[in-house]
């Protein structure tokens, strides 16, 4: 167990020199969902890093999609396109490809999988270092109890995006 805290640290300690040409953010959002997620109220957080030159970075996230009688998590790995538009300073258009981990109760009514996630949306700064962000992310096909429809899960989302090393 030790090891795992030594190799994590050395690698911390390898990334501080990669943070001055880094962008890194941290943040959080809550929604709504609909599709096969209907019914779910999402918290989450999330925190991404990419280089200050190339649009496209990695961002993980983890969400709790409440629901009676217990809870779903749902960790996302994905790719992350930003992209600034033009006409409207500190706005920014988003896009993400990735894959969503869901992890549910036995009693639940979305079964355990692994499926691929799709979304869109926009970010404006508020302040230097703060963002807000909306979104619209569709899991493809999350795996629901027999007899259940089969459908999207579709959640719109609002969130704060803080980054660090803002110049």
């Amino acid at each position: 167990m030790s090891n795992r805290f030594v190799m994590a640290g050395l690698a911390a300690l390898c990334m501080c020199p990669a943070a001055s040409f880094a962008r890194v953010w941290i943040g959080g959002d809550v929604g709504i969902t609909g599709g096969a997620l209907a019914g779910t109220s999402p918290v989450g957080v999330y925190g991404g890093l990419s280089t200050r030159s190339f649009p496209v970075g990695l961002e993980v996230g983890y969400q709790v999609l409440s629901v009676n009688p217990s809870d779903i998590g749902l960790f996302t790995a994905t790719a992350l396109y930003r992209a600034s538009i033009a006409r409207v300073p500190g706005m920014h258009f988003l896009a993400r490809v990735g894959v969503a981990n869901i992890n549910s109760d036995p009693n639940a009514y979305i079964r355990n999988s692994t499926r691929p996630i799709i979304g869109a949306g926009v970010s404006y700064r508020v302040m230097r270092q703060l963002d807000l962000r909306a979104e619209y992310d569709v899991i493809v096909d999350p795996r629901v109890a027999p007899g259940a429809p089969r459908q999207n899960g579709d959640e719109l989302l609002a969130g704060v995006t803080y980054q660090f090393g803002v110049r």
